[in-house]
């Protein structure tokens, strides 16, 4: 086998699959559904590809890559959404049911409540972000037709990592003069959008050393161990500590549970706050203590930790959201609300740093309900699948997990681009187990989809192939 040199020549390496399919064999119509299939999986590789690296290009265009704008990276938002929609609209009535099934209460309850926002434009943006998000997941239920391409979709989300990496070295350097203020955000529009989306990385590297069904070449599964410690690296220099401990619990899980060669590598960590002055006292910012009886006893020497304001601040929302707990305010609607129940921020907002919490003031007990449903029925089907490839999926379910924990204290569903990315490789998976799981199902002749399974870590596939309905 010629040695593939990066994850990128590896993701072409494995697309000559499919050149070897027999177009005459196939009718007129065939052939044109499976041009449009190719098509619009080479947008979405393409998009995942570059989207990492976009934000820079959107600001310099003018575009604000927030969630909640529609400036030019509105353009990938429409694209993400028509494609989606186009692959859907090929089968409509053979849609996998998860497809339609778990995301379908989030977001009629997410559009419901734009129409009892105090902003309804800015509602209906923020609503139209999520449909993306959605878009992403629901992708590989179309895409994905063998287990290698599990293989090609992981390659692609690590491959996208790449610039961001290389970019990271630029930002390290402008920051060298200030660096006890410096946090690290790469091509990011934010250090915490970045590192999250270092910690799905770091969670990706995990997976295809530990996986059973990807197939990846020795080399590349070599680059890609390599790859962990300068992704750590980055992670630091966010000084994101939600994603500090996130990251932390999944390698303590993967160490433990799957190779225990990285408990020596985990005892290195400390030894980068020993020193690093500027991660000792981002640390220790978050265990200070505060006792303070009332606010206005605050000022520039007496001042709450990060962790305790954030407490302050869900703890003054709480009343508010029992005032409306079915339905609850509107979509948009905590950021502009804040000043009337919290008085330590000013007239501007600020949102609420905790998903659940936001979503209950939003969209009420139905929303909160329905989220619930979605994260579960994603980690239900992971716990479910885990015999087919328990060491694979165990680190699914701490990507999984680390998703859990950051929305706990931070505004996740606003970053747009990590969000993609993360969507995406629970959706790959999930169509994975989905259409696993289907192939001992029988079907009628000239029903279902091809569906094959490849052979484990690249020792040839079975040559087997079966029918999805």
């Amino acid at each position: 086998m010629k040695p593939v040199s990066s994850p990128v020549d590896a993701i072409h390496g494995v697309l000559q699959h499919d050149i070897e399919r027999s177009w005459p064999t196939m009718s007129v119509r065939e052939a044109n559904n499976e041009a449009i299939w190719r098509l619009l999986r080479a947008v979405v590789f393409g998009v995942l590809l570059v989207r990492a690296s976009s934000d820079p290009i959107f600001n310099l265009l003018g575009g604000d890559s927030g969630a909640a704008s529609m400036g030019v990276g509105a353009l990938f938002n429409v694209v993400a959404i028509a494609v989606a929609v186009v692959l859907l609209a090929q089968t409509p009535l053979r849609a996998p049911f998860p497809v339609l099934a778990i995301w379908g209460p989030f977001l009629l309850i997410a559009f419901g409540s734009t129409l009892y926002a105090p902003d309804f434009k800015a509602a209906v943006r923020l609503a139209s972000v999520l449909l993306t998000y959605w878009a992403f997941f629901a992708m590989p239920f179309f895409l994905l037709r063998s287990s290698l391409d599990v293989t090609r979709f992981v390659l692609v989300v690590i491959a996208s990592s790449i610039p961001p990496s290389l970019y990271a070295f630029v930002d390290i350097a402008r920051g060298l003069s200030n660096f006890s203020e410096f946090r690290l955000q790469s091509t990011f529009s934010h250090p915490n959008i970045y590192a999250f989306y270092l910690v799905l990385q770091v969670g990706l590297a995990l997976y295809v050393r530990s996986s059973r069904i990807l197939r990846v070449p020795p080399l590349i599964r070599t680059l890609v161990t390599l790859y962990i410690p300068a992704l750590i690296f980055f992670l630091l220099l966010t000084k994101t500590r939600s994603a500090w401990g996130a990251c932390g619990l999944m390698c303590l899980v993967y160490a433990v549970k799957i190779d225990r060669r990285f408990l020596l590598a985990l005892l290195l960590v400390p030894v980068l706050f020993v020193g690093n002055p500027s991660l000792r006292e981002r640390l220790a910012d978050v265990t200070a203590a505060t006792e303070v009886d009332n606010f206005s006893q605050l000022n520039d020497d007496n001042r709450l930790n990060s962790y305790v304001w954030r407490q302050a601040l869900w703890e003054s929302a709480i009343p508010v959201v029992l005032e409306r707990p079915l339905l609850g305010h509107g979509l948009e609607s905590f950021k502009p609300a804040t000043p009337s129940f919290f008085s330590l921020i000013g007239p501007q907002g600020i949102d609420g740093h905790n998903f659940y919490l936001q979503a209950s003031f939003e969209m009420g007990l139905l929303g909160l309900l329905a989220l619930i449903w979605l994260l579960g029925c994603v980690a239900y089907r992971l716990v479910k699948g885990l015999r087919r490839d328990p060491p694979g999926l165990l680190v699914m379910l701490c990507i999984l997990a680390t998703y859990l924990l950051e929305s706990y204290s931070d505004n996740m569903h606003f970053y747009l681009s990590f969000n993609w990315y993360f969507w995406f490789v629970m959706g790959t998976i999930c169509a994975w187990l989905y259409k696993d799981e289907a192939v001992a199902t029988p079907v009628r002749p000239g029903h279902g989809v091809a569906w094959r399974r490849e052979g484990r870590h690249g020792t040839g596939a079975t040559g087997r192939t079966d029918h999805v309905a």
